[in-house]
């Protein structure tokens, strides 16, 4: 099922002259519950690809949508109210049959649409490349995971790459530990975490043994301890 990203000698170059900004952007992620069933998809390119798209959008507060497609309507409904005040939509993810017609719709709601092109998946590497030729005839950017990200790094407020949760995410992207996984399945053990409580509840938090195992990931420990103070 999957295949061998393309390499950006093999796909036209963009005709698009708008660049990203994080703050103009919504990520939509189509098809992920069901790549997700496919063999081999953690260890698939497109996992890795995908997943850094969707770290980076993570730590920068850009939105995100995740277009099921047993789901549509309610997904369509979503990405709605996340492009209010957005003018730039980023596409990666399952490029099926149903999302194809979708493209004309949501390119009525915007001219900046963006296909990151190694983090979605068609049929076969022909396929891929064939369509995001086609996409680029139609005016629809393109370029890879790694562009997308450093771009929305680059456009992004310092407030936020120098603020807490920016410096946090970060360096959890940089270790390849995603914010929203139980940390326990990196290693964390129970002294471990007797050990950070201590010293969370020594700075002044409540933070409680069973409050750590019910909020085990990055992101939940950042906002349980954020409410504190």
């Amino acid at each position: 099922m999957f295949y061998t990203m393309p390499k950006k000698i093999q796909l036209s170059p963009s005709l698009a002259k708008w660049t990203l900004f994080s703050e103009e952007s919504v990520l939509l992620v189509a098809g992920l519950n069901e790549l997700r069933l496919l063999p081999d998809w953690e260890q698939s390119e497109l996992n890795h690809n995908m997943l850094h798209t969707l770290k980076r959008a993570k730590a920068l507060e850009i939105p995100v949508v995740d277009y099921s497609y047993q789901q549509d309507i309610q997904s369509l409904m979503q990405l709605g109210e996340r492009m209010t005040g957005r003018k730039q939509l980023i596409i990666s993810g399952l490029i099926s049959p149903q999302l194809k017609p979708l493209l004309s719709h949501l390119k009525s709601i915007t001219d900046k649409v963006c296909l990151v092109d190694d983090a979605i998946q068609l049929a076969n590497q022909e396929q891929h490349i064939q369509w995001v030729e086609n996409m680029t005839q139609q005016h629809v950017h393109h370029m890879n995971s790694h562009t997308v990200a450093r771009l929305w790094s680059l456009s992004a407020p310092k407030e936020k790459i120098l603020s807490y949760k920016g410096i946090l995410l970060a360096v959890a992207e940089q270790l390849e530990i995603d914010p929203e996984t139980d940390l326990r399945q990196y290693g964390l053990d129970s002294v471990a975490m007797v050990s950070l409580i201590g010293l969370w509840r020594a700075n002044g938090a409540g933070i409680s043994y069973e409050d750590f195992e019910q909020n085990n990931s990055l992101r939940q420990l950042f906002h349980l301890l954020k409410a504190e103070f």
